[in-house]
């Protein structure tokens, strides 16, 4: 090796370290943009799954809202038949309990009440229950000292479904005597 050769190698090592800071600072600064750029990517990817998420929340929110609310208006008008079937049901002569027919109409009432209670509908507790003007309509009084407050005796059941008042029960209730 001759000496023309260290003295060029002796300058490209001086002009390296000049140089080279300058572009390993700019591409230090280019990573750390890079960097942030991909932190800034990476967060709104975050928010947009949870923006995603939560509107997925709302629509089923509300498509089962929209169920119940249809749900509610047919079932609603739906009721009156129910406690008429009851009501025959109800008078129903013991000679006649084991007749066919009866207890057709007594097997159609087993599979409505187990229909209803499959889509969440409920029937309201009423004989011996504190009267509760959000789930109770008082239609009479009675006086009774040992009830007083409570219901008495339930005159048409009431229903919830998914824990909303689908019709409140028609009920007697007692009060203390004067």
């Amino acid at each position: 090796m001759d000496i023309h050769d260290e003295s060029e190698k002796n300058n490209k090592d001086e002009k390296m370290p000049e140089t080279a800071p300058t572009e390993i600072e700019a591409l230090t600064i280019r990573l750390e943009q890079c960097e942030k750029e991909k932190n800034e990517f990476l967060e709104l990817s975050q928010r947009m799954k949870a923006d995603l998420m939560n509107f997925k929340k709302d629509q089923e929110r509300t498509m089962q809202s929209f169920m119940q609310f249809a749900a509610h208006d047919v079932i609603e008008k739906f009721l009156p038949v129910l406690d008429s079937i009851a009501l025959a049901l109800k008078h129903v002569p013991k000679d006649l309990e084991q007749n066919g027919w009866v207890k057709g109409i007594t097997s159609i009432k087993q599979l409505i009440d187990a229909m209803l209670k499959d889509i969440n509908v409920t029937e309201i507790t009423t004989t011996g229950m504190q009267f509760d003007p959000a789930i109770h309509e008082a239609v009479s009084q009675e006086e009774s000292d040992e009830h007083d407050g409570k219901v008495t005796e339930e005159l048409q059941k009431g229903y919830m479904l998914g824990g909303k008042v689908l019709r409140a029960a028609k009920v007697k209730i007692g009060h203390k005597k004067e």
